[in-house]
């Protein structure tokens, strides 16, 4: 059983304007296209990186890939895909893709502040942020842009190793998320990758359970199938007494998205009735 009350009442109380406004729209409450660029322009470079966090919580910022991914859930949240901001994003993107089609963090974010996420194996991320770029842009229903194939031509290379596609569990579910749009991964290799999300998702903690039910969200998956339907009715038994999802890095972050992802995927009452 759900506590939105609880759960409504912690973000007001401990979330920033990015979590308010997102809660507004879990909720299905009205805002601006205005309201949410405004919002999201402290997150943005005028190169088009983005960071995590909002100058006022973290001035020592500086734009990333790692962001940039991060922050186009919001644009795909906000319904964004074609504004200014997203413009920007591609140009950062194509300046930054390697010869090869793929994708790494970038030399100054790796000097400034590395990730502490990133592996020591550098080929594993280099395969989730090569996977998680066309990922995040089919999410935003961008079909064809000029970095997408030369990516996809760059983990057709190496998605048959299964040690670098299950290396992390976010490795695993870009690939689920881009294996709709017919690029050459086969059938089996589909199948193994969904079989072993099943596996891991009664392991995994709120953080990388919302990540992933979005991913699979931005990607079209319905309800109606067993990884999201099991992820969905896992996320319950998951908040806190609080009202929380607990998350050791993005506490209102994360219960903000739990709250989309139940309001997007099941039948629930508006935001009135949420609130008694």
């Amino acid at each position: 059983m759900i506590n939105w009350d609880k759960a409504i009442a912690f973000v007001h109380r401990r979330g920033n304007r990015l979590d308010q406004l997102r809660l507004r729209r879990a909720l299905g409450e009205p805002y601006t296209r205005v309201e949410a660029e405004e919002v999201l322009a402290s997150y943005q470079f005028p190169d088009g990186s983005w960071d995590y966090h909002a100058p006022e919580e973290n001035p020592d910022r500086i734009g990333s890939l790692g962001g940039a991914i991060h922050c186009l859930r919001w644009l795909r949240e906000f319904g964004l895909g074609s504004n200014p901001q997203m413009v920007r994003t591609l140009e950062f993107l194509a300046s930054i893709q390697a010869p090869d089609g793929s994708f790494y963090e970038t030399e100054a974010k790796l000097a400034h502040s590395p990730q502490e996420w990133l592996q020591e194996e550098t080929l594993i991320d280099r395969f989730y942020f090569t996977a998680a770029v066309p990922m995040r842009l089919f999410s935003l229903r961008y079909r064809e842009h000029p970095i997408i194939k030369p990516a996809l031509g760059w983990l057709k290379l190496h998605w048959t190793d299964w040690d670098l596609a299950a290396g992390t569990w976010y490795n695993l579910w870009a690939l689920l998320c881009i294996y709709s749009t017919d690029i050459g991964l086969s059938a089996s290799q589909h199948q193994r990758c969904y079989a072993t999300a099943l596996d891991w998702l009664p392991h995994l903690d709120a953080q990388p359970l919302t990540w992933l039910l979005d991913a699979l969200h931005g990607a079209g998956f319905s309800v109606d199938e067993p990884l999201v339907a099991k992820g969905i009715a896992r996320l319950p038994t998951l908040q806190g007494k609080d009202g929380a999802w607990p998350d050791p890095h993005a506490l209102v972050e994360t219960t903000v998205t739990g709250l989309r992802l139940l309001r997007d995927y099941w039948s629930v009452p508006d935001a009135g009735e949420m609130r008694g």
